[in-house]
């Protein structure tokens, strides 16, 4: 298992990804449903400058994602998140550990708030986003939250690095190391 920022030449992983949800997934992150064409569009136009992407990889395959986007240009900014992982990979703890990131990386970027937006029915992002402070408000079907982010420390910077070296070493680790074989 590795987390890591993906780079901008991996905008095709994170289609892939996107593509991999279930349609009702995909219909909960995109606040509607998208086809697999539309969502290579929308990871082809990603504004790389404005955003993060933090993946989570099992075995050198993105399962889940979460996307930082600064939403303002107003000083200090607000970012929002969008956060994916595939069925399989889901209540192991793998979105709490995404979100956790993502809001150390907007803190470190002086964000006052990271903002969620949800259909209102989406308990998991809702469970997991309370887990940081985030009081849902419900209107018209639609579930807004913002989670606060303290100023940037010194601790919060070492944070971030020690977890880009993280997931750095192990995705260097696993490309070096031979897989093993399956016990019968």
């Amino acid at each position: 298992m590795t987390i890591r920022k993906l780079f901008p030449d991996e905008a095709p992983k994170l289609a892939g990804h996107l593509a991999r949800l279930t349609h009702d997934e995909r219909a909960l992150r995109f606040m509607g449903g998208l086809d697999d064409e539309a969502v290579e569009a929308y990871c082809e136009r990603l504004n790389w400058f404005r955003t993060v992407v933090l993946g989570f990889f099992d075995e050198g395959v993105l399962r889940g994602a979460v996307e930082l986007h600064v939403a303002d240009s107003h000083f200090p900014i607000l970012c929002e998140a969008a956060l994916t992982v595939e069925t399989a990979w889901q209540d192991h703890g793998t979105a709490t550990e995404l979100l956790r990131r993502a809001l150390v990386i907007a803190r470190n970027r002086s964000a006052r708030a990271v903002q969620l937006n949800c259909i209102g029915d989406n308990f998991r992002i809702q469970h997991v986003a309370q887990k940081f402070g985030a009081h849902f408000c419900c209107d018209a079907g639609q579930s807004v939250a913002e989670i606060a982010t303290a100023a940037p420390t010194y601790l919060s910077v070492c944070q971030e690095v020690l977890d880009d070296a993280l997931g750095w070493m192990n995705l260097w680790s696993e490309q070096i190391s031979p897989r093993r074989p399956a016990f019968a």
